[in-house]
């Protein structure tokens, strides 16, 4: 099954959710996610089941000032 991590094609297998593929992707840091334009809650990331072609947005927080 195929989805899209930031515009960059990627693999996975079907039924993935989305703490599954953070896991992978961040090792644990911590991040905002939007799946299709919509923010998906940490607390939801463990049923959060990803479908054929989602769109997924990951981004880190930065410091600074």
């Amino acid at each position: 099954m195929n989805i899209f991590v930031n515009d960059e094609e990627t693999r996975i297998e079907p039924g993935q959710t989305l703490a599954s593929l953070l896991a992978d992707l961040t090792g644990g840091r911590p991040v905002a996610v939007a799946v299709n334009d919509t923010v998906i809650r940490q607390d939801e990331w463990p049923d959060y089941r990803l479908q054929e072609q989602d769109r997924v947005l990951v981004i880190a927080p930065v410091q600074g000032g």
